[in-house]
Order: C-alpha cells, then sequence, then structure tokens
C-alpha cells in the first residue's frame, strides 16, 4: 500500500456532540448566545449520562435475569425435595405393609 492510499482513507469526520460542543463555546466567547457554562458544555455530559443511563437499564436487566434464574433453580430445588420426600413415604408405607 502507498502513503496516498491510506491518507485517502483516513476518516476526518466528527461527532455530533463534538461539534455541537465546539460550536456552542465559539458561540459563548464571543458573545451570541447567554448560556450558561453548563448548557454550553451539556454536549460532554448529555452524552455521558445517555451512556450512564444505557449501563444502567443493561445492568438492571442483568440483575433481574440473574435473580430470575435464582429462584427458578430455588424452586427446582423445592420440587425435587418434596418429591423425594413422597417417594421416601411411599417406600416406608409399602416397607411397614410387608411387616
Amino acid at each position: 500500500m502507498t502513503d496516498d492510499y491510506k491518507r485517502r482513507n483516513i476518516s476526518g469526520s466528527i461527532s455530533l456532540p463534538s461539534l455541537l460542543l465546539i460550536v456552542f463555546i465559539i458561540m459563548k466567547l464571543t458573545g451570541v448566545i447567554d448560556w450558561s457554562w453548563l448548557w454550553v458544555l451539556s454536549p460532554l455530559w448529555i452524552g455521558a449520562a445517555l451512556a450512564l443511563l444505557f449501563f444502567l437499564v443493561i445492568g438492571i436487566i442483568l440483575l433481574s435475569a440473574t435473580l430470575g434464574m435464582v429462584s427458578q433453580s430455588a424452586r427446582i430445588m423445592v420440587e425435587l425435595n418434596k418429591w423425594f420426600r413422597r417417594k421416601e413415604r411411599r417406600e416406608n408405607e409399602f416397607t411397614e405393609d410387608k411387616d
């Protein structure tokens, strides 16, 4: 590959939040907008807040799935225990009837 080919494939695009951040900062510094710095820097924290929200939702889904599996396995263990107890009672009744 030549260096010319590599240069053509490099993407020089900028994301929308980054572009908005640059535009908002320039507008704030030139006096075009009279926003608080909180809102000027909002493309940073809104993106971070959305990412945090996404991971929280995924975490809650995984936690509820894990708890569901635990409760399901506990139910299975209870049912198995009941089955073994019934089987044991039947065997005891059978041996008592023989005597």
